[in-house]
């Protein structure tokens, strides 16, 4: 209810006054016969507007006034007095009366009049209380800005310093705002001249290729880098970015430029370029074979090791089926489907970290290969294939098959083997025998190594664990493992043990072949560092929209050169998409810095609603509106903000078909509830999706639109139920919200494209 304090010498009138402005029920009115009393209810209270007579004894309605504006009271002031003079009108208006109203005539058109001029008063009021809040948040927006900002006006003086350019320059704020003839570039080429601010104003294209590089000229818009050297100090690479500034009336009213130092940035890559370059080259000159398979066992990497050793090329293998290439699809000699074993890889990597089968190359040799697996996920943590790394143990296995058939005619093949063999007694897990290799790997003598237990070679902590796994392939005759051994040198050397169970004499042995797989754990680590490296540079690249500038302006020159066709097709796509990625960041620029332009005003929420629906493909969804004529009073973006939440249940709510928009009044206000009926929101990302950047895309859509709403105090949170939909609740607050006075009985909106949709559970249509 909207509270009044009446001020009139005349108590009659009073009452009438009084009687008449709270018939309707919107006001509660205060009245008193004299000024001084009037200012002592204020100072004991606030009321939302002040109607006051002029000629009163002691303090006429002038004085009064005079008084609380000097109180510093904003309230809305009408002066309601039977003196019409022109003097009184004016010196009402100079002290800052909002209306004046003469009184006589009938008193029913009388105050309707005095009623009209309140909710006048009233509208502007807020109008102009929400205009100087946007001012003062757009002001702490730039001056919070993370990139160095500050703005000129069009005759070159500074209008604003934030405190990011403020700690990149030395410079404050009261030292540059107000100042022209190009100070804002002495801080960074210590001389007064045009920067790109000034050409974005007037440019000069001719000026700006001679001081900036890989620009980007949208007219209104230009983005740019450049070089400052400094006599004494480091080069330092500056990034750029000036926009022209407009007023509501799309006058040109200045500039702005934001401006950032990527010198480290410029270094990162470059040190990401040749550490790519180093690793690459590491992975494919390894003597190891390493292949990439995606989720459905094509290979997608294959080094030039494995391309020599298969007898294949990147063109003859890449993209191909593992299995049917270097896999056969079913074992030599036996009934094992190796495609099974494949696809258990693919779904299941955990259980195959090691394994051994039978390959084929191209010309169909037959060779025995130890894969070491690994799973790939993204950086979201969703599985994307396998990595696996394989070693030749073709002569390995044959070694084995004849040491099962004949031990000693397998002692000449043993010391020639090139990997370490030892056997151990089966039940007292002593050493009886090794080839050369072994004892070289041990540093041990074959009578100092029969005279140890098998877990002399490793490292203490891992005693227990080994014995189990010697034990269980005494038990079940084979067996194959990832152990550490301590080396001659002392060292912890990696390697796959092979062991199989034989008889020898009558009495029961296992045989172990100890392959060092040291390169291959580096060449594993390099590839998980480099991984890491390009999944950094992948972060920069995706988020700075600079690399995306340098692209598309490569591809500009191509186009210059008037290629011919495919090839220009082929660019002018290119450019398209480069266009469309950059644009999402610029329109997101666009939106945000019109926040708080314009004044807010009042606007219906159904049909804002259905313009902003109306943009998107949702010819396939169920639209409802239950707002009927709720009114909000809100920034001129708000359509913006339904879109984008809109938007967002089409795109991330998976399959959407109702989309609802309905409104209830509640204790501090009304609550304006978007609902959808898809897979709704995470309880962990209910406060975080409206944070910038958050999400898949840009990870602006939901940040602007609490941006949009916050502007008149309004607020915004998901409380939907998760996989039963989304479910938006927008609280507005008493005096944002209001309802038409043309009622409507059905103002539902519903829209069904094949048959009916089904309703959002919990709601009826």
């Amino acid at each position: 209810m909207i509270s009044l304090l009446y001020v009139d010498d005349e108590p009659e009138l009073l009452n009438l006054g009084k009687l008449f402005l709270e018939r309707e029920g919107e006001f509660s009115v205060t009245t008193t016969a004299s000024s001084p009393e009037g200012l002592e209810l204020m100072a004991g209270g606030t009321f939302d507007a002040i109607i006051s007579d002029y000629q009163m004894p002691v303090m006429d309605g002038i004085e009064f006034l005079k008084q609380v504006r000097g109180m510093g009271r904003s309230t809305p002031f009408i002066l309601f007095t039977g003196k019409g003079r022109e003097e009184v009108v004016i010196e009402a208006i100079n002290n800052g009366a909002d209306f004046y109203l003469q009184k006589g005539g009938d008193a029913r058109p009388q105050f309707a009049e005095l009623r009209h001029k309140i909710l006048a008063a009233l509208e502007r009021r807020r109008a102009v209380d929400a205009l100087r809040d946007s001012e003062q948040r757009l002001s702490d927006i730039i001056n919070f800005l993370p990139d160095a900002t500050f703005a000129i006006d069009t005759a070159g003086k500074i209008i604003a310093w934030n405190k990011a350019i403020e700690m990149m320059t030395g410079m404050p704020a009261t030292d540059m705002v107000g100042r022209g003839q190009y100070e804002y570039a002495i801080p960074f080429y210590t001389t007064r001249r045009p920067i790109l601010i000034d050409l974005v104003l007037s440019p000069d294209e001719q000026y700006t290729k001679e001081n900036y590089h890989d620009l980007l000229n949208a007219g209104t818009t230009i983005t740019a880098e450049t070089v400052i050297e400094k006599p004494g100090s480091d080069t330092v690479h500056i990034w750029a970015k000036a926009s022209r500034l407009y007023d509501k009336n799309g006058n040109i009213t200045g500039a702005i430029e934001s401006v950032r130092d990527v010198t480290g940035q410029k270094k990162v890559d470059q040190t990401l370029r040749e550490s790519e370059a180093k690793y690459r080259e590491l992975v494919e000159n390894a003597n190891s074979i390493i292949l990439k398979l995606d989720k459905s066992g094509n290979i997608t990497f294959f080094n030039e090791f494995a391309q020599r050793f298969f007898g294949f090329t990147a063109t003859e293998i890449l993209g191909k089926p593992v299995v049917g290439t270097v896999v056969p699809a079913q074992e030599s000699g036996s009934d094992r489907d190796l495609s099974h074993m494949i696809e258990n890889i693919i779904r299941h990597p955990e259980d195959y970290v090691n394994n051994e089968n039978e390959n084929v190359t191209k010309n169909g040799d037959r060779v025995w290969i130890h894969w070491w697996n690994k799973p790939i996920y993204d950086r979201d943590g969703v599985f994307e294939g396998v990595l696996c790394v394989g070693t030749d143990i073709t002569a390995r296995k044959r070694i084995e098959d004849e040491l099962r058939m004949e031990n000693e005619k397998n002692r000449g093949l043993m010391n020639h083997a090139i990997d370490a063999i030892v056997v151990l007694d089966a039940e007292t897990s002593m050493f009886t025998d090794a080839n050369h290799r072994a004892l070289e790997l041990f540093g041990k003598t074959l009578a100092e190594l029969r005279a140890m237990n098998f877990t002399g070679i490793f490292p203490a902590e891992f005693h227990e664990k080994y014995q189990g796994y010697f034990t269980d392939t005494a038990r079940k005759g084979t067996g194959s493992h990832s152990l550490l051994v301590t080396g001659s040198d002392g060292r912890l050397i990696p390697v796959i043990v092979s062991s199989t169970a034989i008889d020898l004499g009558g009495r029961r042995h296992v045989m172990g072949i100890f392959h060092d797989i040291s390169e291959i754990q580096m060449a594993q680590d390099a590839l998980q560092l480099a991984n890491k490296k390009l999944n950094l540079l992948s972060e920069i690249t995706r988020h700075d929209i600079r690399n995306k500038l340098t692209v598309l302006g490569g591809y500009i020159e191509l186009v210059r050169d008037h290629p011919q066709e495919p090839e220009y097709t082929m660019y002018v796509r290119k450019i398209q998409e480069i266009v469309g990625t950059i644009g999402e960041n610029i329109e997101f620029t666009k939106l945000y810095q019109n926040l708080g332009v314009a004044a807010p005003g009042w606007q219906n929420v159904h049909d804002v609603f259905f313009h902003a629906c109306a943009r998107l493909d949702i010819r396939k969804i169920f639209v409802q509106s239950d707002t009927g004529d709720l009114e909000v009073f809100a920034d001129p973006l708000l359509e913006r903000a339904f879109y984008n939440l809109a938007e967002n249940a089409i795109q991330h709510g998976g399959n959407v078909t109702t989309l609802r928009i309905s409104a209830q009044k509640s204790r501090d206000g009304v609550t304006v509830m978007i609902e959808d009926n898809g897979m709704g929101v995470p309880p962990s990302d209910k406060i975080s999706i409206f944070s910038k950047g958050f999400g898949k895309n840009t990870g602006l859509g939901l940040f602007l639109v609490r941006e949009i709403l916050s502007i008149t105090g309004i607020s915004i949170t998901e409380i939907g139920e998760y996989h039963k939909g989304a479910r938006f609740e927008i609280r507005v607050p008493h005096g944002k919200y209001r309802y038409s006075a043309n009622k409507m009985a059905d103002r539902c909106h519903i829209q069904i494209t094949g048959s009916d949709a089904p309703e959002i559970p919990g709601n009826s249509r």
